[in-house]
């Protein structure tokens, strides 16, 4: 038999990975109230606690990753980039915010997170 007999000729589809939220402690440790609005915020752009990919990196290097997100909302990740503010970089658009316990109890910067991510998936 010749070996390109034996190949598929049926066409592959790449399946990009989901969005992806960026945690800067463990998950385990996150309160009841920390998941409640990271499922909110998840809502309020039309995703679900489902529906993404969850990592656990006090410093953000997406290096490492084997797969690049289209989509990434970082909370409580240290790095160099900006916070609250759309950065992209070659195939990923992110948002970056403090941790979701400094969230929970703070309007002013939910309202910045909110005009960041209406820009990210709304635009």
């Amino acid at each position: 038999m010749d070996p390109s007999e034996a190949t598929f000729n049926e066409e592959l589809y790449l399946i990009s990975p989901p969005p992806t939220v960026v945690i800067g402690g463990k998950w385990k440790e996150l309160q009841e109230k920390e998941v409640e609005l990271l499922s909110k915020i998840l809502h309020s752009v039309k995703l679900s606690l489902a529906s993404v990919r969850v990592i656990e990196q006090a410093e953000l290097d997406m290096a490492s990753w084997k797969e690049k997100p289209s989509k990434i909302i970082g909370f409580g990740t240290r790095t160099e980039m900006p916070s609250y503010e759309v950065v992209t970089t070659p195939g990923t658009q992110l948002v970056l915010a403090d941790s979701l316990s400094i969230l929970s109890d703070n309007d002013e910067l939910k309202k910045k997170l909110w005009i960041s991510l209406k820009q990210l998936f709304f635009q």
